[in-house]
């Protein structure tokens, strides 16, 4: 028992050794070693950082397959979400930052200059104080905003960021991933762009969640789509009347281009763990199986895409979007 109590009191004089030394900056000193941090952390970045940034989600719209869908006279237009933007940055040390954006041909390869600003309020918050790319999301239409707040890294060490637009979670997505070569400036956003593109040419996109030989969900119906949200349809229920194209059931997200393909936010979601949310361009088709992964400091465990994590857990469940005419 003495032996017992020894070692309880040795835990405690550490863990009071290791408070003390988080207080022994003071509050000016802590505020000024996290802007530093960050501002280092963008900084020291010399391919840059390729952001993709979706302003606002709605994490509940079409996300239950189980739901009646009555389709409306003039479409859906009115009811989607919103989709992503994908940007390279560039951070100096004088304080300016070089940015492209998916936007058009012409801003994929027309840097333009900024100024920048890492400042301590409630979060360490990363500023854009003068125009670029990103500005042009900053409005009622978009919703988008020129100040993020630092939230942390990821479990892959991708910088997280929110704004104060929503409080709700899952509402914003904000994610900075460090460039690991020369030639993902400019290479990754066009790929990304081109990626993006291809997606959208697609006339019928028709999309299929399976396991081995069965089949959970398959769309039937030409697309429904906005610039950067798409909505899959499947005539999958009996109506009082028969089967109708009236009454349907769907999947959908919003979605940006990436240099592997597509990712989709809040994610396509048949359930809670088959959600899809990255997608690999193969050929002509987009690909999503997805692999379980644990994450050792949340002690969860993830589904994520294979070719994300291709040391995961196999699960055999995989989802594909591709052209097909005969929809």
């Amino acid at each position: 028992m003495k032996r017992i109590f020894q070692i309880v009191l040795l835990i405690g004089v550490c863990c009071s050794c290791k408070d003390d030394k988080i207080f022994d900056l003071s509050p000016t000193e802590r505020t000024a070693k996290r802007i530093h941090e960050l501002r280092a952390e963008l900084i020291n970045a010399p391919y840059g950082w390729s952001v993709t940034y979706f302003p606002r989600m709605d994490s509940l719209l079409f996300s239950n397959v189980n739901e009646l869908i009555t389709i409306p006279q003039f479409g859906f237009q009115r009811e989607y979400g919103y989709g992503g933007h994908c940007f390279l940055m560039k951070f100096s040390s004088n304080g300016t930052v070089e940015a492209l954006a998916d936007y058009s041909k012409q801003s994929l390869t027309t840097v333009q200059q900024s100024e920048f600003e890492v400042k301590q309020n409630r979060f360490t918050q990363l500023s854009f104080t003068t125009y670029n790319y990103l500005h042009s999301l900053v409005n009622n239409r978009f919703a988008g905003s020129s100040d993020f707040l630092y939230t942390g890294k990821d479990i892959d060490g991708n910088l997280v960021f929110k704004t104060t637009s929503y409080v709700e979670p899952a509402r914003e997505y904000i994610v900075f991933t460090k460039l690991k070569e020369e030639k993902g400036w400019p290479e990754s956003i066009l790929e990304a762009y081109d990626n993006k593109s291809f997606f959208k040419s697609m006339s019928k996109p028709r999309l299929v969640i399976r396991k081995a030989g069965h089949v959970y969900f398959l769309s039937d119906m030409p697309m429904e789509s906005s610039q950067r949200y798409h909505l899959f349809l499947s005539i999958a229920y009996f109506a009082p009347r028969g089967w109708t194209k009236e009454v349907v059931s769907g999947l959908g997200s919003g979605y940006v281009g990436t240099a592997e393909g597509l990712t989709f936010r809040p994610g396509i979601r048949y359930s809670k763990n088959y959600t899809f949310y990255d997608f690999k361009r193969e050929g002509n088709k987009f690909v999503c199986e997805l692999v379980k992964r644990f994450d050792p400091y949340s002690k969860a465990e993830h589904w994520v895409s294979k070719h994300l994590f291709p040391d995961g857990e196999e699960t055999g469940v995989v989802a594909e979007i591709w052209n097909d005419p005969a929809i």
